[in-house]
């Protein structure tokens, strides 16, 4: 029987912002361990939260720029969990009424244009970083409370290949746009990779497997290849693929197991009680949409029509 891949990304990249999401503390990269910190960062008792105008902006921004719908009303829920760099043990996030839903990215792949379906970019907050030692572990908050915007595709990717086309091109169009500088050593842009396979011929998704924390566009090419390949030989040797969680081995070049899945009723989402719903203004959205730029493929599809410019030229410009 031959089988086919099914990928899915959960791109969360940095917002271009001065500050946090809920708090002054500066929004940098190189800081000493926990020193862009305070009380709210820390998840003390008693702080209060407060938004982040600029992040709520490049949110819309983004969604004008990936032809997302901008609902009227949007709101932020706690995810719960516990993990030593989640201070308060639960992340400000958007599950069911985000700021932006739907839309769409065209982009180029093996000389045509491909398109990805987009189920929302929705904005939450990042969450400390994590240094492992031989006999110890430590936390640096600095990167508490930065604010990223979570873009989530439908499960259109079909290979390796594709889903880092797809990746690059996101990147352009975040830049370009202002959003993000998406500047991958300074861990600006990670992502969640979501992979299942099916026979050929076959509509019903299989057991969806993701790979977590990808911090470079390479390395989820490699990670996609090597797990489309390791799912359809269990596959093709009668097992059963369950849906779960795996780390990517970069050295070794394989995947490996951490979790069996969690579901979202696992996180207990419930809506953030310290912040008010996000309904904007039409004078507000309207500022918003003048920032849209012309993005590179319309520019290089412009300079070819206007000019008649080949397209290796047009790319250039």
């Amino acid at each position: 029987m031959e089988y086919e891949a099914v990928i899915g990304l959960e791109t969360h990249v940095q917002l271009k912002t001065k500050s946090k999401m809920w708090c002054a503390c500066a929004n940098a990269f190189g800081a000493p361990p926990n020193t862009n910190v305070c009380p709210v960062c820390l998840g003390l008792p008693g702080v209060l939260p407060v938004a982040n105008e600029e992040a709520l902006r490049l949110t819309v921004l983004t969604g004008h720029l990936l032809h997302c719908e901008i609902p009227g009303y949007a709101k932020f829920d706690r995810k719960n969990y516990f993990y030593p760099d989640a201070a308060k043990n639960y992340q400000l996030t958007q599950y069911d009424k985000p700021s932006t839903k739907g839309g769409h990215l065209d982009f180029e792949f093996n000389g045509a244009l491909s398109r990805v379906r987009l189920t929302r970019a929705h904005l939450e907050e990042d969450v400390g970083k994590l240094t492992h030692f031989d006999r110890h572990s430590g936390v640096d908050f600095n990167r508490a409370g930065v604010p990223l915007l979570e873009i989530v595709s439908e499960p259109d990717l079909t290979s390796a290949d594709q889903a880092y086309a797809y990746l690059n091109a996101l990147k352009e169009v975040l830049q370009q746009g202002g959003v993000s500088d998406c500047d991958m050593e300074k861990g600006m842009v990670r992502c969640d990779v979501n992979i299942s396979v099916r026979p050929k011929g076959t509509t019903a998704l299989g057991a969806k497997i993701e790979i977590k924390n990808m911090n470079s566009f390479s390395g989820v090419r490699r990670a996609a290849e090597h797990e489309i390949a390791r799912q359809m030989e269990v596959l093709a040797k009668g097992g059963r693929l369950v849906q779960s969680t795996r780390r990517w081995d970069d050295v070794a070049g394989i995947t490996e197991e951490m979790r069996t899945k969690e579901h979202a009723h696992d996180y207990r989402y419930f809506p953030e009680p310290d912040l008010m719903p996000f309904e904007p203004a039409a004078a507000w959205l309207e500022e918003v949409a003048a920032r849209v730029v012309e993005l590179p493929l319309a520019r290089k599809q412009r300079l070819m029509a206007e000019y008649q410019l080949p397209a290796s030229d047009a790319e250039t410009f």
